[in-house]
């Protein structure tokens, strides 16, 4: 009896998905492809020189690519997806979708925005955060202020922390209300809830230095002089603990803006906090908003089976976190941990799944609530600004924050100084960019 020759599936070398993650859910999610898939195989590869499968070295990603031998697929933090396009380390997706017509219109805009450059597209969008402000509603009756009113304009903040901050006969912290910068806000969220753009339109234009961004910042330096200053502010965090310790739990700190998957360890270290989450508060006469940060799937330049890779993305940002939550959830459960809580995902059609799942039937309101703030803050959130220069605003906008609250510079100065350096950055590039194209 003659044998029927197997046809060999395509692989497809995937950067940037760890199947040994214990609990991640990530081997399932590769298993539930390759069963699915009988032309293709999801291979996972460690990034060549690492102990991992980190893809966020530049330099492994343009060798490899330099050398003909990139991975077919590449995990991306989104907002540094335009430095990649331009690097010439990305293929455009645009003739993928146009010919299997597929709709890009079901993930959250702002995360297709932001892979976005020149007028292309180059990756499809894995997951979005969003940054809430948690508030502790024991340590607010405890400083008299009403449960369940969370601070709404900068002014409340500012009038709130003062109410729950508490210092012993030495002057010492024994509470506090508020941080500005603990958690993870960063200068963007005071900078975008004052209105600030940051860049102009066609990106070109550093706007670091624009009057939204330098009253952003001074509310922030203010708000650390108000506390005695960032060293006293320092001084006390760094007694700050983690897990079951975590200074919100323990009710050291009374507020904080954190992104939305804190939710997880609050619910798991101590699943009786009484807590609120909701949009963090804006400068008075202004929508209260929040920003996002997520990562993506792109194709590297010169991947060897693109048609193949197109496929991977695209199931992975649909379909694959189904099988991702699921397995993670059967590793939390298994733990003892009352609540699985997925990360929110870019495809808005995953969200709706994921709420049915594991959401709706949250037997605690508190928790249940706070995942579904978060959730719900995606309507109101923005994401970086697309540049090819992503990281250089980042950083530099990381050290103006520094450079403001301890007083090594006025606002005015520190953001002076970041623009000139993000604005070379800027002519740099498009000077080469324009020449070139």
């Amino acid at each position: 009896m003659l044998s029927v020759p197997t046809q060999a599936k395509t692989q497809v070398i995937v950067w940037g998905i760890n199947p040994l993650q214990i609990g991640s859910g990530n081997q399932e999610m590769i298993d539930a492809f390759n069963a699915s898939h009988r032309d293709i195989e999801l291979v996972p590869q460690s990034t060549p020189g690492t102990a991992g499968y980190a893809t966020q070295d530049v330099a492994k990603l343009l060798a490899a690519i330099a050398s003909g031998n990139p991975p077919d697929v590449t995990w991306l933090d989104r907002f540094t997806a335009a430095q990649f396009a331009s690097r010439d380390a990305l293929m455009a997706i645009d003739q993928f979708i146009e010919i299997h017509n597929f709709d890009v219109s079901n993930y959250v805009d702002y995360t297709i925005d932001e892979l976005r450059f020149d007028g292309q597209l180059w990756g499809l969008p894995w997951d979005t955060d969003t940054r809430p402000l948690y508030w502790n509603k024991d340590v607010f009756m405890d400083a008299g202020l009403d449960p369940e009113l969370p601070p709404k304009t900068w002014d409340d903040l500012v009038a709130y922390s003062q109410k729950i901050t508490r210092v012993d006969d030495e002057g010492k912290f024994e509470r506090i209300g508020f941080i500005p910068a603990y958690g993870n806000s960063r200068l963007y969220l005071y900078g975008f809830a004052n209105g600030a753009e940051i860049l102009s339109e066609d990106g070109r234009t550093a706007l670091v230095n624009a009057p939204e961004m330098v009253e952003a910042l001074q509310f922030v330096a203010d708000f650390y002089e108000m506390l005695g200053g960032a060293e006293k502010v320092n001084a006390y965090q760094s007694t700050f603990q983690g897990e079951a310790n975590n200074p919100f739990l323990t009710g050291l700190v009374g507020m904080l803006i954190n992104v939305n998957n804190a939710t997880q360890s609050y619910a798991r270290y101590k699943p009786d906090l009484d807590f609120g989450a909701a949009l963090p508060p804006a400068p008075a006469g202004k929508p209260q908003i929040t920003w996002s940060g997520g990562w993506s799937f792109a194709i590297p330049k010169g991947a060897k089976n693109a048609e193949a890779a197109f496929e991977v993305i695209r199931w992975l940002t649909t379909e694959g976190p189904k099988y991702k939550e699921q397995g993670a959830a059967a590793y939390t459960l298994e733990r003892g941990s009352q609540y699985h809580i997925p990360f929110p995902y870019a495809y808005n059609p995953t969200n709706d799944y994921m709420i049915a799942e594991y959401v709706a039937p949250i037997d605690n309101e508190v928790i249940k609530n706070a995942v579904m703030a978060g959730l719900d803050a995606i309507e109101y959130s923005r994401a970086r600004p697309v540049s090819p220069v992503g990281e250089v605003l980042y950083v530099e906008l990381a050290r103006a924050l520094d450079r403001g609250i301890y007083g090594e510079m006025t606002p005015q100065q520190a953001l002076d100084y970041a623009n000139r350096v993000v604005q070379r950055e800027l002519d740099r590039f498009w000077q080469r960019y324009d020449r070139e194209n």
